[in-house]
């Protein structure tokens, strides 16, 4: 029986991958229960949390991170925003460079097992949980039956359930009451996703860490600006009593100037009077509240999605030029996410996959997630049918996969131009008869100008053939052709297609003369 390991090197224990492993429990340190540590969180709380994560110890760290995404809108659409926009993009499994014919099968399996998957896009936002968090872990379930092995499912667990190693701070590992500093996971049990925001451990690499910061700093902003609603929402109500007023006059005018905050009705003595008075300088207070609430704002924003434009578009609105310069997400924030997640599944998913299945290989399958470039169809067919012209060879399947057009299975139906109609054979036998002797002299002209066009074509080719051997891509030989196209010596071709075009119009000033 082959033993299996993993990329590791450890071995791989069949029966373990039968049985799920990190579920929750309430007789166990992993309970579906969870603190609330942002509750009354003061600048030492924050410092002292973010300190035992940087121990090894990630528990509190993830349950703030956890409460501060729900309790900020702002920081929860931005980060929802950053997942769904990797999350969206089309997963595929492609084989390594060169492939034979076991590696492709290899890559067709991995690829169905993946489309398999229920809910894929969903899992695919669970593991990019690991952008904020700096990890995220995902168990896989596995059918396994005989010779085969699928992935039944992929089941997001809390990070909280996990803890570092003491020796690296960078092995992710089980909490588990037997296992003081964390189990080692079960090898092909599990897709761990560490998100590189940065250089560093992997508990310090997510964006929430900078991003605690400013709900701290918003949140003292927010409680400060509700007080100062509270205390100057309404003005300020002064009862003003005769001299002579008794105790039990000035208590009815009390209670009547009390009244006025929640009532907005009062009785008191004719003899009494209330006056309203409005604070000055209130507009200067709440101009503060909001510019520093926002600030903050647009730190998070920069933190996640890389800039701001897309997710406040400030007094600008939505509709307009500045909310519509940048996409949600930066690009160059996509594909560094779509990368990393590409690698993860490639090691944890897709190699497991083929190993237990297909057995060991030495070239593995690999996942590609690309974000799809803008291009001009238009432009590319264009040129791709002025370089065969030219004679340069170029693959069917890198057509097919620019034009994101499948390729044609044996025997599979497939689109092709329309036959042109049949000619009324009888309706045309005279014309026929009568253009025979002319067609003879075309055909003779078209014969002796290829001829002597051919070695003028040929040099021009053999340009191009030298251009294509000097270039590293056929994009760099597509930017490349306009300039080799203006260096060629045309003149001869085109005194030869004078010379031809004035043959042609004398034969046919000859045709009209002979009334043909």
């Amino acid at each position: 029986m082959t033993v299996l390991y993993d990329a590791h090197g450890q071995k791989i224990d069949l029966g373990a991958l039968r049985r799920e492993e990190s579920a929750p429990s309430l007789r166990s340190v992993r309970q579906p229960f969870s603190g609330h540590p942002s509750h009354g969180l003061t600048p030492g709380r924050l410092a002292a949390i973010l300190r035992q994560a940087d121990d090894g110890d990630p528990f509190a760290q993830c349950e703030l991170f956890e409460d501060i995404e729900e309790k900020d809108s702002h920081l929860a659409s931005v980060l929802g925003m950053r997942r769904r926009a990797v999350a969206a993009l089309e997963v595929r499994v492609v084989p390594p460079r060169g492939a034979n014919r076991r590696e492709k099968k290899a890559a067709e399996l991995a690829g169905e097992v993946l489309e398999a998957i229920p809910g894929m896009p969903e899992r695919v936002q669970e593991i990019l949980d690991a952008i904020g968090k700096g990890y995220s872990v995902s168990e896989i379930i596995w059918e396994i039956s005989g010779q085969q092995a699928w992935v039944r499912d992929l089941r997001w667990r809390d990070p909280k359930w996990f803890r570092f190693d003491p020796d690296t701070l960078s092995e992710i590992r089980l909490r588990d009451l037997q296992h003081a500093d964390g189990m080692p996971l079960t090898p092909y049990k599990y897709v761990t996703h560490v998100h590189k925001a940065k250089a560093g451990l992997p508990v310090r690499g997510g964006i929430l860490r900078p991003c605690a910061w400013m709900y701290l700093f918003k949140n003292y902003d927010i409680k400060d600006w509700v007080t100062f609603a509270e205390v100057y929402g309404q003005p300020l109500r002064v009862g003003k009593h005769p001299a002579t007023a008794s105790e039990a006059e000035k208590d009815t005018l009390l209670r009547a100037v009390a009244n006025l905050g929640t009532d907005a009705s009062a009785i008191i003595p004719e003899s009494m009077l209330i006056e309203f008075v409005e604070a000055g300088g209130k507009s200067g207070s709440v101009d503060l509240y909001e510019r520093l609430a926002r600030w903050c704002d647009e730190q998070m924003s920069k933190a996640v999605l890389g800039q701001t434009s897309s997710a406040d578009a400030m007094s600008h609105g939505l509709g307009s030029g500045q909310a519509n310069l940048h996409a949600e997400v930066r690009d160059d924030l996509i594909e560094s996410d779509a990368r990393q997640l590409a690698a993860t599944l490639s090691r944890d998913l897709v190699r497991p996959i083929v190993d237990l299945n297909m057995g060991p290989m030495d070239r593995y399958p690999a996942v590609v997630i690309e974000l799809a470039d803008e291009e001009d169809l238009d432009q590319l067919a264009a040129n791709i049918d002025r370089l065969a012209r030219l004679g340069l060879p170029i693959p069917a399947q890198w057509a097919y996969d620019r034009f994101g057009i499948p390729a044609p299975k044996e025997g599979e139906p497939v689109l092709a131009p329309s036959a042109p109609a049949a000619p009324d054979l009888a309706a045309n036998a005279q014309i026929s008869v009568c253009n025979q002797i002319s067609a003879d002299a075309v055909d003779h002209l078209a014969g002796r100008m290829e001829r002597e066009a051919e070695p003028i074509t040929d040099a021009m080719i053999a340009q191009a053939r030298k251009l294509l051997d000097e270039v590293n891509s056929l994009e760099e030989f597509a930017d490349r052709l306009p300039e080799l196209c203006g260096s060629m010596d045309t003149e001869k071709l085109g005194e030869l297609m004078a010379k031809a075009l004035a043959a042609a119009d004398l034969a046919g000033q000859y045709e009209v003369t002979r009334g043909e």
